[in-house]
């Protein structure tokens, strides 16, 4: 392969892993900025109900579709790179069906459990009305268990056609609808016909389901365009479509160590929604400060902490397809140059935003939220960056390991670092109080990271020196960066004081001088020529009207 054309695959792939990123970035900061007056709604309180739903959500979910979305990008990007056609249409009309009655199946379960699982995440000291409450948030919550799989078949789809504009564009219309709807009803309800702020809860839960359904029409609309193509190639297409019986073996080889990994991979959120209440009570917290600090931790944080998390979503969907197209063309140089440049690209990216975030907790948590928690905020969300990092990076080496066919291991793995979790979780609570279940996460992550990168490098020879050394590049540069925060505070710009709006001021100047001063450092030590194979000032211009790279 010439350099211009693996300059082109480089600049492609990772084109197309910050596209999505993007779109999950626009997603996530409508996430991040409505919670603020969604809680003023519903009180933090009543957001304990919230962030419970979705965790057991979030696994429900997972287990229905059963790691298919992924399968399907990896199958579609393999039968699409041989040019059959047929058996890529046959993939995706297969993985639909499977995805719709799984999704039903395990909405009807959410339901009919509803109960159970609410007493179980509330524990004995709930009362009564907590536990009704709980369940009526399961049971609407549960529609969206039987939509969402149906949005997942056609990500999955062009995922692995690499229409990763879609994808995430998909994604930012889902996420907009929900927040629209959220805070409207949300709003109507408690305010306008003074209902009880819970009825707050329900209509967030409900706006999941209104989200994907726009979401799911955006792709109808332009599946006639983009699906119609492929159709014709396939009715044109002399050789046979690979059985259905052998699709459906496919299907169960790709999908099920996906599942395991998404099961495992959320295992460790699972510990603290059912262990931290009774732990905290156990060690003298009255419930109500613990349920407080769970949500802090597991809802304000998390929304926090999931602004570097969008480049796991980002270029965990761009790997697949890319790597799969390497490991079926055997192309072992083009594999490992993959790797090395999703690796350094997302730690160039997500290092200085964890960094920042560690080091202006305070700032950040009383624009964010106000200064009612603001000790628990600001201690959770600096012990949160550093969980951050690592649960950006993990979600992407588990996506590599599963389409490099470590499927094996990569449960493994993952199975081990659970164990890691559920170890040292109620030693470290009583050691170090409730940073304590954020401490155990991050042992888990590292893990995982150690143990999968170990793995690929034994197997493909991939050498991590390179990586390692830029990253102490970009260690320096996020020094530097604290050197500037430092000579801003020192003449008094600290962002906490007078009004949330002047802090946002001062936040931003803050913001500004500490990229500066991470770019200017990193360019200096030319990590954006290693990185990205183009000048800062090329990358820069790209974003300003006129100028072209």
């Amino acid at each position: 392969m010439s350099e211009e054309k693996k300059s082109a695959v480089k600049q492609s792939f990772i084109r197309g892993s910050l596209t999505s990123s993007a779109g999950v970035f626009l997603s996530k900061l409508i996430g991040l900025f409505y919670i603020v007056p969604f809680r003023s709604i519903v009180g933090q309180a009543n957001m304990t109900y919230y962030s419970v739903a979705y965790d057991y959500y979030t696994i429900l979910l997972q287990v229905c579709s059963a790691g298919i979305p992924f399968a399907v990008a990896a199958m579609i990007a393999k039968y699409i790179n041989k040019e059959d056609y047929r058996t890529a249409v046959l993939v995706r009309r297969l993985s639909t069906v499977i995805l719709m009655v799984s999704g039903f199946v395990m909405a009807l379960l959410f339901m009919l459990c509803s109960g159970f699982l609410s007493r179980q995440a509330l524990t004995g000291n709930a009362s009564a009305e907590d536990i009704r409450i709980m369940q009526n948030t399961f049971v609407i919550l549960a529609f969206a268990l039987f939509l969402v799989p149906l949005l997942y078949s056609y990500r999955g789809y062009y995922q692995g056609m690499k229409e990763l504009k879609m994808y995430a564009d998909s994604q930012v219309i889902e996420q907009f609808a929900r927040v629209v709807f959220l805070l409207f009803f949300g709003w109507v309800l408690v305010y306008v016909f003074k209902m009880a702020p819970v009825f707050g809860i329900y209509a967030a839960v409900l706006g999941t389901s209104v989200g994907t359904v726009l979401a799911i029409l955006y792709f109808m609309y332009f599946d006639r365009k983009k699906f119609k193509p492929v159709l014709r190639a396939a009715k044109i297409q002399t050789s046979k479509a690979v059985s259905g019986r052998d699709i459906l073996r496919e299907f169960i080889t790709f999908s099920i160590p996906y599942l395991l990994v998404s099961i495992f991979g959320n295992s460790q959120r699972l510990i603290n929604t059912n262990f931290f209440v009774s732990t905290m009570t156990s060690m003298g917290t009255n419930i109500q400060d613990a349920k407080i600090i769970l949500s802090i931790i597991q809802l304000n944080c998390d929304k926090l902490t999931s602004i570097p998390q969008v480049l796991a979503i980002g270029f965990s969907a761009g790997v697949v397809p890319y790597m799969t197209v390497s490991l079926e063309n055997r192309d072992w140089k083009g594999l490992n140059r993959s790797i090395e440049d999703c690796l350094d690209t997302v730690l160039y990216i997500a290092l200085p935003v964890c960094f920042s975030m560690c080091v202006l907790a305070g700032p950040i948590y009383f624009i964010m939220y106000g200064a009612e928690e603001l000790e628990y905020g600001t201690v959770c969300l600096q012990w949160s960056a550093l969980l951050g990092l690592v649960t950006t990076v993990t979600p992407i080496i588990s996506s590599m390991m599963l389409t490099l066919r470590f499927r094996r291991e990569s449960i493994i793995y993952l199975i081990v670092g659970f164990v890691v979790k559920a170890v040292t979780f109620f030693p470290l609570m009583r050691l170090q109080g409730y940073t304590g279940a954020i401490t155990s996460s991050v042992l888990c992550s590292l893990t995982i990271i150690f143990l999968s990168l170990s793995k690929i490098q034994n197997r493909y020879n991939v050498k991590y020196r390179r990586i390692l050394v830029r990253m102490g590049k970009m260690i320096l540069g996020c020094l530097c960066m604290n050197g500037a925060y430092a000579i801003l505070k020192f003449v008094g710009i600290n962002a906490m004081t007078g009004s949330r709006l002047t802090s946002l001021l001062e936040l931003a100047l803050l913001g500004v001088c500490g990229i500066a001063a991470y770019l200017f450092t990193t360019s200096l030590m030319r990590l954006p020529q290693a990185v990205f194979h183009k000048k800062l000032s090329t990358i820069i211009g790209r974003f300003i009207p006129g100028k072209h790279a």
